[in-house]
């Protein structure tokens, strides 16, 4: 609501009034000597003489003062378009207000309000973009570019800021970018596309071009996202899916196989009735395997497995996945030994560490060649319980290590289908230990035999 101004205030501050004042008075003065022709002609002379004065004096102090003010109020708006010295800017809307006899308030308080909220929101709107993970170009119908943020720079680097004003031709961009941008502006229509950048690991780019107008002219806006994450997940969701159907098939295909012979006759040999039998069982055992892995791996990707840590002796989560496992070892004349430091605690899910050291002894008495040795400790660390696996086994060679973790990997796929593998039991300790923070160092020598580490949190503040 606007402030009242004194009669006061626009004397004293608004120099039209009191040149309206004065001029009032002396045309007074003339009017009284018209209409009662009491003074003489040197008397009307000279307050003529002295209202014209008065009245040219006062115009072009008037003039002064008014241009003054108009030049303030132009710094006030361009100040307050800027956005700098709004004090400064307060008091001259203030003085030219009042001096205005508040004629202007209400205007510039809209104007204040309009250019505020203006500013506010091209803030959000660059904090919008600067934050968004997908990059922004927008061109207009010459495909000079009007705006471009920050994570454009991410997918080609030598596009920033000053890219602003230039062609898209001019700019180094992938000529795909170019191209549908012209198609989308041209066609006045949504264009996409996806394009490999060069470099490992591969990225892929999806494009997406949109038309729209403002002030009348053709423009578009193009929206580059990142897809190598979800085109890399895709990847390997049909490996995993092919790596399933061959690894169900196989045993699927022994038993078959086994089945047809007994039906030919074999069944009439004693011999080989019990060989083929036991063949039926060992594949049926490493289906039941297989599927069990695989019923894991699938309730770790979904979230359905929970992790309840708590303080778990490490002793007994050894003991527990060393039970399973011994049978195995002494058909074989494998030698376990355990060394684990007394009261030793790890803070985990004990049946998830229980599964993840079974695996891992599981897999060094598979690969330990008869006679050998396979050595299970455990000892306190400064970033926690470190628990290792040793074995005298076969080993791995060195250019193979970084995938050993892999779904369905195999160093030696016929090896391991002969030992009952199933190419899932490191990806499923691979899992646990990332889900408890820790993690799995190897070390291996080829024909010398490897060592698994694993170092786990020892208490809940160090996870």
């Amino acid at each position: 609501m606007a402030a009242k101004v004194s009669f006061r205030d626009k004397v004293k501050h608004d120099p039209l009034v009191v040149a309206a004042i004065v001029t009032a008075i002396c045309l007074g003065l003339l009017g009284l000597h018209c209409l009662g022709e009491k003074l003489n002609a040197k008397w009307t002379w000279a307050i003529f003489t002295v209202s014209v004065l008065l009245l040219g004096g006062m115009h072009a102090r008037l003039s002064a003062m008014w241009l003054k003010r108009a030049e303030e109020l132009i710094i006030w708006l361009k100040n307050l378009i800027e956005g700098r010295d709004a004090a400064a800017s307060r008091k001259a809307v203030r003085s030219n207000m009042l001096s205005m006899g508040g004629r202007l308030r209400p205007l510039l308080e809209e104007l204040v309000e309009s250019i505020k909220t203006l500013r506010l929101e091209k803030r959000r709107t660059e904090m919008v973009l600067a934050n968004m993970e997908d990059g922004v170009i927008v061109v207009d119908a010459d495909l000079r570019i009007c705006l471009v943020n920050r994570a454009v720079g991410d997918v080609f680097q030598a596009i920033g800021s000053s890219a602003v004003g230039r062609r898209l031709s001019d700019v180094d961009l992938h000529p795909e970018v170019v191209r549908l941008a012209d198609s989308c502006i041209s066609d006045k229509q949504v264009a996409t596309a996806e394009i490999k950048l060069p470099g490992w690991p591969q990225r892929v780019i999806g494009i997406r071009a949109t038309p729209f107008r403002i002030a009348g002219s053709d423009s578009a806006v193009v929206i580059l996202r990142d897809l190598s994450e979800a085109r890399r997940h895709e990847q390997h969701q049909r490996e995993f899916v092919s790596n399933v159907s061959h690894e169900l098939k196989t045993p699927i295909t022994a038993v078959r196989t086994t089945a047809e012979a007994l039906l030919s006759g074999a069944k009439n040999d004693a011999d080989l009735v019990d060989r083929f039998l036991n063949n039926i069982i060992k594949e049926s055992d490493r289906l039941s395997v297989l599927i069990e892995d695989l019923m894991e791996i699938a309730r770790m990707d979904s979230g359905v497995t929970k992790t309840q840590k708590t303080d778990a002796d490490v002793k007994y989560i050894v003991d527990r996945a060393l039970d399973v496992v011994y049978p195995q070892a002494v058909r074989k004349g494998i030698t376990i030994t355990i060394d684990i430091e007394d009261g030793l605690t790890a803070y985990c899910d004990e049946l998830q560490a229980v599964q993840m050291v079974r695996n891992l002894v599981d897999n060094a008495v598979k690969y330990t060649p008869e006679g050998g040795q396979v050595h299970v400790s455990a000892r306190k660390v400064d970033s926690g319980v470190e628990i290792s696996i040793k074995d005298t086994g076969i080993g791995i060679p060195q250019g193979e290590v970084g995938r050993i973790f892999e779904r369905f990997y195999r160093v030696d796929k016929a090896r391991s289908r002969q030992l009952g593998g199933t190419g899932l039991g490191l990806a499923i300790v691979k899992e646990i230990i990332e889900s408890h923070g820790g993690n799995i160092t190897v070390n291996t020598r080829l024909g010398k035999g490897s060592t698994f580490t694993i170092t786990l949190p020892d208490n809940q503040q160090s996870h």
